[in-house]
């Protein structure tokens, strides 16, 4: 839980940086800086090429970190000059915004710093902590500088600027732990192998690119169809869902490395871990669902005032796509540690080609709604393929059964919402907390004290 505490806590200053940024330099402007941002995600995957989840994952197995260092680090850093003398060549063929392709330039030196960045080596290793506090310390350079620098919407260019700053300062924590705890920063560098290397890196790579199309391929689309202004919007409709993903997110990259080695030494921990990583994930997504949905016109207001008013219909359909990648989330990762990861791959494809269908199918005429509902069915998809993977090919798991308990208490905190309204909204998303919360610890649900036990490695 240290990696997920730190992360949420590097991701809250992430998210209320953009809120800032969002309110400072208003819609048209953020949402070319959203814009840019979502182009430069599919670069820096290319620089990745799946390369920091298969060293995770090798390291966690083999133990090798010198070794397995030397042998990726030179590959991430060829791979990233590619990666950004590609975005060079492409960017001639953007939207004629000259804004958009400065800023998109100077976001890529950020290529170069990902690169560098040894944080793969201390998630492998579990050291959780260690990834918590770089997390924290890259995320609050970022955010000082935001709020020390950009005062205005002629200063969007600082921002670029300030993440490759924070990226860089992300890196060089790294580097020092990692001189500090294996005995210095000089590697025994090497390229031979490398095709051996960038084989099953690159079906992880696809995997982890398979879920960004799922994720920004509609806010890029929009981009191109609609224009920066209406980015914004939707941009601001999303940051809600990433803080509320934080979390999870970070608790299923410490659970991978957990289910990996279980799954390599003692398949009823292996099945042990699934199941509890399962009561927490439907414990906690169901009530993220509905507070979202009927709670999403004040947030909004909230958060980016009413020149984002357009956004609160957007964020009623999207916040459901933070239950459906929190239920994903356990099958998903249980899969590519039991070794199916082309199996995974296979699933997020056909989710992705859906998505990317139905954004062309539906932006043109329902616009940003259009983009949402293809995000929410995309992933319903994705989650119905993955489970029955799972029970196909390593383990028989009922969701129904862990699922029909947050469900009723979903119910109960929905009444109580709908009922409450005359509260104000802050009062009545606490009281309605509690009513889930209760009426779930009724009916039996989540033992809280197992939160921690996936991410503890197995005893051999």
């Amino acid at each position: 839980m240290k990696l997920a505490a730190g992360d949420f806590l590097a991701k809250t200053l992430y998210f209320l940086t953009f809120v800032y940024l969002a309110r400072i330099l208003g819609v048209h402007q953020f949402g070319t800086l959203e814009f840019a941002s979502g182009l430069l995600t599919y670069f820096l995957l290319l620089s990745d090429a799946g390369l920091e989840r298969w060293s995770v994952r090798e390291l966690a197995q083999t133990g090798d970190v010198r070794g397995i260092a030397g042998r990726v680090v030179p590959l991430r850093f060829l791979l990233a000059g590619a990666a950004f003398v590609l975005m060079l060549l492409l960017i001639p063929f953007l939207p004629n915004d000259p804004l958009l392709r400065h800023v998109l330039t100077l976001f890529g030196m950020c290529l170069f710093a990902q690169a560098a960045s040894l944080k793969w080596v201390f998630m492998g290793q579990q050291k959780m902590d260690r990834v918590a506090a770089g997390l924290v310390v890259g995320q609050l350079v970022f955010a000082l500088a935001v709020f020390s620098l950009v005062r205005s919407p002629a200063e969007v260019v600082w921002v670029p600027l300030l993440r490759l700053a924070s990226d860089s300062a992300l890196a060089g924590y790294f580097a020092w732990r990692f001189a500090k705890e294996h005995g210095g920063i000089r590697l025994p560098l090497q390229l031979r192998g490398a095709r051996i290397v960038l084989g099953p890196a690159l079906t992880l790579g696809a995997l982890q690119a398979l879920s960004i199309i799922n994720y920004n391929f509609d806010a890029v689309l929009l981009g191109f169809l609609s224009g920066p202004t209406t980015v914004g919007w939707y941009s601001a409709a999303y940051k809600p869902v990433t803080v509320a993903l934080a979390m999870p997110l970070t608790y299923f990259v410490g659970l991978f490395p957990a289910l990996s080695s279980a799954f390599a030494v003692n398949k009823d921990e292996f099945r042990d871990i699934v199941s509890r990583s399962l009561r927490l994930a439907t414990s906690l997504s169901i009530p993220l669902g509905v507070g979202g949905a009927m709670l999403a016109e004040p947030i909004i207001m909230l958060l980016f005032g009413p020149a984002y008013a357009q956004s609160v219909p957007v964020l009623r359909i999207l916040v459901w796509s933070v239950v459906l990648v929190i239920l994903r989330g356990t099958f998903q990762h249980a899969l590519n540690a039991a070794n199916l990861t082309a199996v995974d791959l296979r699933c997020a494809m056909v989710s992705a080609g859906l998505n990317v269908a139905l954004n062309i199918a539906l932006i043109p005429r329902y616009g940003m709604s259009g983009a949402a509902s293809a995000t929410v069915v995309a992933e319903i998809v994705w989650v119905t393929l993955v489970v029955g993977r799972l029970n196909h090919y390593v383990l028989q798991i009922n969701l129904l059964q862990y699922l029909w308990r947050p469900v009723l208490a979903g119910a109960a905190m929905a009444a109580c919402l709908w009922f409450a309204q005359p509260v104000f909204w802050m009062a009545r998303a606490v009281l309605s907390v509690g009513v889930y919360f209760g009426v779930l610890f009724l009916l039996g649900g989540a033992k809280w004290r197992e939160a921690e036990k996936p991410l503890n490695r197995p005893a051999v």
